[in-house]
């Protein structure tokens, strides 16, 4: 761990310098990036193994703060900040002046170490170029998904008729941070650059993740590139590449094989398996604050609705009883992760709505009635 900080720390004096032939310099005392296991390591740390933020599911109908909608107060769960609460009323200034939109240094932070091993990783020491292309290629997605999140967070949403004059997101494709006055980058040629980084990586990803589902795979570069046809509303494609990942990975948890052992304990309440231990994660990624919505917020009356008592899903990612608080409502349990990647049961159910637009409605509802 203390070699992927000191080379995490270098990437980031690099990066600060703009320096182009960094390699060359060696500071004293100090491991940088040089070898092919040094640019490898970089994709094994922990904060590049997340994605987005948790924050804009309070701009969603899912959640409740009852402090802020009602006026009341329940202990425990009224301490968002104010930026959550800006965000759970519309408000047009989310952030104080002393506050940075951690959605947005965040990813791009992230994007810069994408950059380091995506523009050094071919000339690194090491002969095995097969290797060196499939960690270049596990850059590219991560890369791609993470302009996909801002594109999608931060611009008007695809439009086909507007694309190429909508703004989208300033594009950072190298290692120099200090540019200044960046431009945003249309609609359009945000897309286009995401799916040029698909393509590169495709055919160099692994048919099998290195280790385990935080590592990409074939799989999670065909599911990546199901939600951005998506979201620009091309459903044929977006078909093509979700049946290309179900053909790889259609794994589903049957959730009434498990059960809650402690429904009144934080840790630990039910065995359902989570992270690398749930074979429905192709690939794993996750808020920088990993536990999310836990315990925070109370699950929406509309979304509660949608499930029966008897529902597992509702046992077990809600809960009635979090630290003792009497309530009538659901609060998202705690110490639950989402997985922000590629998951099987959201490429089913893209696949299932392209088969619905496009396609078969049969074919649709037998993807749903698998699901459930």
């Amino acid at each position: 761990m203390k070699n992927v900080t000191t080379i995490l720390a270098i990437c980031v004096v690099v990066m600060l310098t703009g320096c182009n032939d960094y390699l060359d310099i060696k500071p004293k005392g100090e491991k940088i990036p040089t070898t092919v296991s040094d640019y490898e390591t970089l994709l094994n740390y922990e904060s590049v193994q997340k994605v987005s933020d948790t924050y804009p599911a309070y701009l969603t109908d899912d959640v409740f703060l009852p402090d802020v909608a009602e006026g009341t107060a329940t202990t425990g769960l009224n301490s968002v900040d104010q930026s959550i609460r800006n965000l759970y009323l519309f408000k047009k200034e989310v952030f104080g002046d002393a506050q940075d939109d951690g959605f947005w240094f965040a990813s791009y932070n992230r994007i810069y170490y994408y950059n380091t091993v995506i523009d050094n990783i071919m000339d690194a020491d090491g002969s095995d170029e097969q290797q060196k292309l499939s960690i270049r290629a596990e850059a590219l997605i991560s890369r791609a998904l993470e302009y996909l999140y801002l594109v999608n967070g931060y611009a008007k949403h695809y439009d086909v008729r507007t694309a190429e004059s909508d703004p989208g997101v300033p594009l950072i494709l190298d290692e120099d941070i200090s540019k200044k006055n960046l431009v945003r980058a249309s609609v359009k040629d945000v897309y286009a650059q995401i799916l040029s980084d698909l393509q590169t990586a495709l055919p160099n990803l692994p048919a099998q993740a290195k280790g385990n589902a935080f590592r990409a795979s074939k799989a999670a570069g065909y599911g990546v590139l199901a939600k951005m046809y998506l979201y620009m509303g091309n459903y044929a494609e977006a078909l093509k590449a979700a049946n290309e990942v179900l053909e790889i990975n259609n794994s589903l948890l049957d959730l009434k094989k498990y059960a809650l052992v402690k429904p009144q304990s934080s840790i630990g309440r039910t065995n359902v398996p989570q992270d690398i231990d749930n074979p429905e994660n192709i690939y794993i990624k996750f808020a920088p604050y990993v536990y999310g919505l836990s315990s925070k917020v109370f699950g929406s009356d509309e979304l509660i609705s949608l499930f029966s008592e008897d529902d597992m899903r509702l046992q077990i990612y809600f809960t009635k009883n979090f630290r003792n608080i009497p309530t009538d409502k659901y609060v998202w349990a705690p110490y639950l992760r989402a997985n922000l990647a590629v998951s099987s049961p959201e490429i089913y159910l893209i696949a299932a709505e392209c088969e619905a637009r496009e396609g078969s409605v049969e074919r649709a509802m037998s993807l749903i009635n698998k699901l459930r």
